[in-house]
């Protein structure tokens, strides 16, 4: 029986190859949304990455593994939506041992106004034309862009349950799909979701998803830094490698948990890692 390897492009992309960009889409207060022609390890693949880029600051709309397409004719006459055809690569591994390059794609609806991926609709649903501010697909379905994108507390309650803890992080990673950790942020903002993230990042990290966990995690402290996210940022980063940027933040946290009197309570690996740096030096 056939098998289809959808294969991840994490840390595989390289400089740009001679793959045509899709000029870019300006939409509201002029936001961008941008295509990077990208140079994928998969043989066959012409795809590049979007972008989204406002008030100086530009993140991907989607995963590293996930190309796009975009013309301004999807963008909605307020500029204030846009449809794009987002697409992740596989292989499909035939009996014989012989492997033909497969692709999956969705229709997703992107906010101008913030990068947030609103909505996300089969690849046919791109078929169609916008009607004032609706979108209206060859099918006669109408989409009226709102918010449906799972907010980050009601994702917890999907998942609590769930065991053991490699399961439930995949459960996380499964459910933002094709969304870069950027995007979803844009959707939700740290700022109402505090606690939300950080238990989110908790459970990647305790998953293995160290990388995505920290995602989140960086984006809870731009809004401030909290005891318990310095201990999970620094847990993190250990895993990573990153031990320098880890020590810098056990030291904070130890140092926060001396100032409220809690210095008991400080986990013995916090000692053991900050020591760690103490010998180095």
């Amino acid at each position: 029986m056939a098998s289809l390897k959808w294969v991840l492009m994490f840390g595989s992309l390289f400089a740009a190859s001679a793959f045509a960009e899709d000029p870019p889409i300006v939409g509201i207060d002029g936001y961008t949304v941008t295509f990077r022609a990208t140079e994928w390890t998969m043989p066959g693949v012409e795809s590049a990455t979007a972008w989204f880029t406002a008030n100086g600051k530009t993140f991907p709309l989607f995963s590293a593994d996930v190309g796009a397409d975009g013309h301004s004719n999807m963008l909605s006459p307020d500029k204030k939506t846009l449809l794009l055809d987002p697409v992740i690569f596989g292989m499909l591994s035939e009996e014989d041992g012989k492997e033909t390059l497969q692709s999956q794609q969705h229709c997703d609806v992107i906010s101008m106004e913030t990068g947030c991926v609103l909505a996300e609709r089969s690849a046919y649903f791109c078929v169609g034309k916008w009607v004032s501010n609706q979108w209206v697909s060859a099918d006669g379905d109408v989409l009226s862009p709102t918010l449906e994108t799972v907010s980050p507390k009601d994702l917890l309650k999907q998942v609590s349950n769930i065991e053991p803890a490699q399961s439930r992080a995949q459960s996380i990673e499964g459910s933002l799909d094709f969304l870069s950790p950027e995007s979803y942020m844009a959707c939700h903002p740290p700022a109402q979701n505090v606690q939300a993230y950080n238990d989110l990042g908790f459970y990647l990290a305790e998953g293995g998803r160290d990388e995505l966990a920290l995602k989140f995690y960086r984006g809870v402290e731009a809004v401030g830094k909290r005891t318990v996210l310095m201990l999970n940022m620094a847990d993190s980063l250990w895993q990573l490698n990153k031990k320098d940027e880890a020590q810098r933040y056990y030291r904070e946290y130890g140092e926060a948990m001396a100032a409220a009197g809690k210095a008991q309570k400080i986990p013995q690996r916090v000692a053991e890692r900050t020591a760690h740096q103490g010998m180095k030096n």
